[in-house]
């Protein structure tokens, strides 16, 4: 169906109702309850529009594959609720940190090369630029 192309899917296993709240959570990466609270409001404010549209959804998407990608990690979840201390969260942090400043100054280096200016010179010449 249309949610493949989307990727947008209800999500079963993280639903109250049909899914629809939790699935578009996970595909926005916010907390299922964020979702929910809007609907909720979009249902006291424009009752017949906010059904039909999650109705709608309910019916047209796809329930989610197991095999789907992981709900983004939030600090909620990693953090006092996984049972870490206050020290090894900020430890996880720091290492999650320390990987992505790598990867930063990885790109850096590539976008000063001599070898990035050169592909750029070639993708502009078959571009005609």
């Amino acid at each position: 169906m249309a949610s493949t192309l989307i990727n947008l899917y209800r999500d079963k296993r993280n639903g109250r109702l049909g899914g629809v709240c939790a699935g578009l959570a996970h595909r926005l990466g916010v907390e299922p309850w964020l979702v929910r609270i809007f609907a909720l409001t979009g249902l006291v404010f424009a009752s017949f529009l906010t059904l039909v549209a999650y109705i709608a959804a309910w019916l047209l998407l796809d329930t989610m594959p197991d095999e789907a990608e992981p709900s983004p990690a939030h600090i909620k979840t990693t953090g006092w609720q996984s049972g870490l201390s206050p020290q090894e969260a900020l430890q996880a942090l720091e290492q999650k940190l320390r990987a992505l400043n790598g990867r930063v100054a990885e790109l850096e280096q590539l976008v000063v090369s001599q070898e990035f200016r050169l592909r750029r010179e070639f993708n502009d010449l078959r571009e005609g630029k």
